[in-house]
């Protein structure tokens, strides 16, 4: 055996053998190979405080072989010692590297094995392709140890928070199962804000007054024209009776067209994805959350469909886009090709992870939906070699994918083109009982496709992925001309009230993270997942809501902890993070900056905090045991009904919570349930004997 090459996963493992000869032996970690232990902190902390200077921390991590690795590290060791190379091909991010480091270290430093360093070697590539394999072995690397510093900062200032504020909660909240995220308790805040926010917002009322008008020329084609002011005072926060009066005068008013306004629009193509962005749109279209898609994701990556899918880029290589354009003039034609590539300026901060967006690996490779509908487009189409990805791979992958190769594709297609319509509309009618005269200025707009563009790719929809399915197409006008008068069909009054601000799902969480800083891409999907699993937060009907503890032991840190839970100082600390990538910045000191208030404080509401009383209330209902109240209690598996003299009557009972909705299938109370896995539904209190469930109220039919 002359080289031995190591990577994460036996499916990255499998993609690369079907490129590399006989002479390659290819091994899997399994994911990581070291870490800190799981039941005690695993960092020692060494205080150096000189003189008439603050205190100073030394941390040393103290990192231990993965026990359900054991196995595994010792057939890369076996391996390793009978290859003249090894090979460290690991993800090309900061987890990657520091994967990359860990085995490494285990290799070189063991007594056994002791492998000089020089026998080693790191390649990185962005996607698993028979050509990029073959760039990146011929262009070796060493590991890049400010990537590994950067992952064993972030690794230690999150344990640091974890192990110290833990505890804290323990004492003061009385619940042993909480925990406190330096990343996950903002995410909280964010969430027990905007509830708040909702609870204290009152409704006001506005009428929005609609009129359907039709040409005189006797064509049968209508539009609608919402009205703007009367006597040119703004119509907004409108009662019912001065609505009233308003209608009462447009059902007897005279209609022309006042002025008649075209433009040309141009609609633009997105950039291609970045994590960030993939994981909004398949929220937004698909419903998935954020770890279900990048689990897909993976698995594309890893079977070599598409590029590496933890990126804040969306800078594209030169060959990816001459793939592009050149499908795009064989398959769509010349029209659809831009005179010259487009490019995408990125957000990336950290200069070494600034590789490419996530995009096909090969663009003739197309879901199967895409390539049903890419027949369609050209008669040399089917001769350009379209083909689909392994339907083995499933239906969440061949989804996935379709979203990425008609995003990339897009973003090297011309620009749509809109002829853009804006028309003022006048009226003059008496107003009730007076008859005076006012004059009513009504406004109407539409548009017409005058050429589809990157559109072509989503099957002329205006609404692409990024859409929801409730948006709907501007209206076309018919051709309307200055002075033109108008027969009036009906006026459309219509009662609305203001609406609170919309709960957070999965795609407006993710973009507001993302808004503010708050944690990177890459950690979204275990952030979301994490505040759903301590209980913090439930999602119901796909918006997140915060529990009576989530809203608990936020109001805590908060109180306690205004600055480490503060959103800015979150965000400057990934900044300062990425400045670690970067080499700008040295890891020890920038944990020591945080470390020294930290521990400080946490001294201090250890002493000081009075314990937290979680009221969830009494009931009017009696003990079946004892006949005592019945209170309400919480556990990590949510509220319950408890004797009020426990420990001396340990009765206790599930809390059905009920809707309202009688089941259709038996009549009894339907109330909510939830799946193993936490999430909510809505099922027959009759159950097992009737069976009938449903995920939203409204399919309870």
């Amino acid at each position: 055996m002359s080289e031995l090459i190591i990577v994460e996963s036996p499916t990255k493992a499998h993609t690369l053998s079907r490129f590399l000869g006989s002479n390659y032996k290819i091994e899997a970690t399994m994911g990581h190979v070291r870490d800190l232990p799981e039941k005690e902190l695993g960092i020692k902390i060494a205080s150096q405080k000189k003189e008439g200077e603050n205190s100073s921390y030394d941390f040393h991590p103290e990192y231990q072989l993965i026990m359900r690795r054991r196995d595994r590290v010792k057939e890369i060791r076996r391996l390793a010692a009978k290859s003249e190379k090894i090979t460290l091909a690991t993800d090309p991010d900061r987890e990657g590297e520091a994967i990359a480091y860990h085995i490494y270290y285990l290799l070189s430093k063991n007594v056994k094995t002791h492998i000089p360093e020089d026998r080693f070697c790191r390649i990185v590539f962005h996607e698993i392709t028979e050509g990029a394999i073959k760039r990146a072995l011929s262009a070796p690397q060493k590991i890049n140890m400010q990537l590994v510093d950067a992952q064993q900062a972030r690794r230690v200032l999150d344990r640091l928070v974890g192990y110290k504020l833990s505890p804290l909660l323990w004492s003061k909240i009385g619940k042993r199962w909480l925990s406190a995220g330096r990343v996950q308790s903002v995410a909280v805040r964010l969430i027990v804000e905007r509830e708040r926010e909702i609870e204290a917002f009152k409704p006001q009322e506005y009428w929005v007054v609609e009129v359907e008008l039709a040409k005189t020329d006797g064509s049968k084609k209508s539009f609608l024209a919402r009205l703007a002011s009367i006597d040119g005072k703004k119509w907004e926060w409108q009662s019912k009776e001065q609505t009233e009066l308003a209608v009462s005068g447009l059902k007897n008013a005279d209609f022309k067209v006042a002025k008649v306004e075209e433009k040309e629009l141009r609609r633009y193509p997105s950039p291609p994805f970045t994590t960030s962005t993939l994981q909004q749109t398949a929220a937004n279209r698909f419903g998935w959350s954020a770890k279900r898609t990048m689990k897909t994701a993976q698995t594309l990556y890893e079977e070599g469909y598409i590029t590496y899918h933890r990126t804040d880029s969306t800078n594209l290589s030169q060959d990816a886009i001459n793939m592009a354009r050149d499908f795009v003039k064989n398959a769509l034609g010349k029209p659809y090709l831009p005179d010259t590539p487009k490019f995408y300026k990125t957000k990336s901060k950290v200069a070494q992870e600034a590789h490419e967006a996530i995009r096909p690996t090969n663009i003739k490779v197309v879901g199967t939906h895409d390539l049903q509908r890419s027949i369609s487009w050209s008669k040399d189409t089917a001769s350009y070699g379209l083909k689909s990805i392994d339907v083995s791979l499933g239906r969440d992958a061949d989804l996935l994918y379709s979203l990425v190769w008609r995003r990339f594709s897009a973003c090297q297609i011309n620009e749509a083109v809109f002829s853009h319509t804006d028309a003022d509309i006048e009226a003059v009618g008496k107003i009730s009982p007076d008859g005076q005269l006012v004059q009513y200025q009504l406004k109407t707009s539409g548009e017409k496709m005058k050429f589809d563009g990157w559109l072509v790719l989503y099957n002329k929809y205006q609404n692409t992925e990024e859409s929801t399915d409730e948006e709907e197409n501007e209206k076309e006008l018919p051709p309307l001309t200055d002075g033109e008068r108008l027969n009036l069909s009906q006026v459309l009054p219509q009662q609305k009230f203001t609406q609170p601000p919309a709960r957070y799902n999965e795609a407006s969480l993710i973009k507001l993270l993302e808004e503010k800083g708050i944690g990177r891409p890459s950690t979204y999907a275990p952030i979301i997942s994490t505040i759903q699993d301590r209980k913090y937060v439930e999602k119901i009907e796909k918006r997140f809501h915060p529990t009576d503890l989530g809203k608990t032991v936020n109001d805590f840190l908060v109180k306690y902890f205004p600055d480490i839970f503060d959103i800015g100082f979150t965000a400057r600390m990934e900044d300062e993070l990425d400045n670690i990538a970067n080499g700008q910045m040295q890891w020890q000191r920038i944990i020591s900056g945080f470390y020294g208030p930290f521990i400080d404080k946490i001294d201090k509401v250890f002493k000081e905090a009075e314990k937290v009383k979680m009221d969830l209330g009494t009931t009017d209902q009696k003990c079946p045991k004892c006949g005592n109240p019945l209170v309400i209690r919480l556990s990590k598996y949510g509220r319950f009904y408890a004797c009020s003299t426990f420990p001396a009557c340990d009765y206790t009972n599930n809390i059905l919570e009920t809707v309202g909705i009688k089941c259709p299938r038996c009549g009894s109370e339907m109330i909510v349930r939830k799946t193993r896995r936490g999430k909510q539904f809505y099922g027959c209190s009759s159950y097992p004997k009737c069976t009938f469930a449903a995920w939203k109220k409204e399919d309870i039919k």
